[in-house]
């Protein structure tokens, strides 16, 4: 069985079916290894942690110049608090040459309402929608820094395909993130702290030598993320199996 966001962090303890399904299952994926700690005892001891691979792109487009481009990556809803990188950007300064580019569904009206306003009173945000998996991987691989602002998470590839990608990151301070990116990670904020993401995004444009560090931690972690180092993995476990 393998336990994702909904499972870990909404369903875990909530949902007969999931925790019936675990008490029955040989083994449990996880796709970080923090999330361990949400198991009871015994369930972590059959537990096994498999980071789910990306490739990266083939023939990566051109980064903009003008622009200093700012990635966010997710379908709109409440978890992944999606605004958030909109507001921190209302905040900088006029010299900052930044621009947010969104690629996700908006999944009630609602959310695609607050979105077109949000266009509409911010001129560095552009709500693209939603788009192929190849082309939000593209157009992460063009962007200059990615923004992952989620109140929780469960493994989300947007980290795996920007540090294949070697896109810097800045992301909320949670489990699954600390799990994913290490402690040690330069650019966590807190979450919903915009004044900080704010304050992040113009230091990762203007500081080049902090810049340089939200890279190399990332690229410090590419052969996590590989293709070989999972198939690995999955070989593992099912000859325990």
């Amino acid at each position: 069985m393998a336990l994702t966001g909904t499972d870990l962090h909404h369903d875990l303890g909530r949902s007969d079916l999931v925790d019936q399904s675990l008490l029955q299952a040989d083994r449990i994926v996880l796709l970080e290894p923090l999330g361990k700690a949400k198991l009871d005892r015994s369930l972590q001891a059959k537990s096994f942690v498999i980071f789910q691979s990306s490739t990266p792109v083939a023939n990566p487009p051109t980064k903009l110049t003008r622009f200093f481009e700012v990635s966010v990556l997710g379908h709109l809803r409440k978890v992944k608090d999606p605004f958030r990188t909109a507001l921190a950007v209302r905040r900088l300064p006029a010299s900052s040459r930044v621009r947010v580019v969104h690629f996700g569904r908006a999944l009630t009206p609602q959310m695609e309402s607050a979105a077109k306003r949000e266009m509409v009173r911010n001129s560095r945000y552009r709500w693209l929608g939603p788009v192929s998996h190849g082309e939000a991987q593209r157009r992460l691989a063009r962007s200059r820094l990615t923004v992952l602002s989620s109140e929780a998470e469960g493994g989300p590839a947007v980290l795996s395909e920007a540090i294949v990608n070697q896109v810097p990151i800045l992301a909320t301070r949670i489990d699954t993130t600390l799990g994913m990116l290490g402690t040690s990670h330069p650019g966590f904020f807190e979450f919903a702290d915009t004044e900080t993401l704010a304050q992040l995004i113009l230091r990762a444009e203007t500081d080049s030598m902090y810049y340089r560090s939200l890279r190399a931690a990332g690229n410090q972690l590419r052969t996590r993320f590989s293709r070989g180092r999972e198939v690995m993995a999955w070989r593992s476990l099912l000859k325990e199996l």
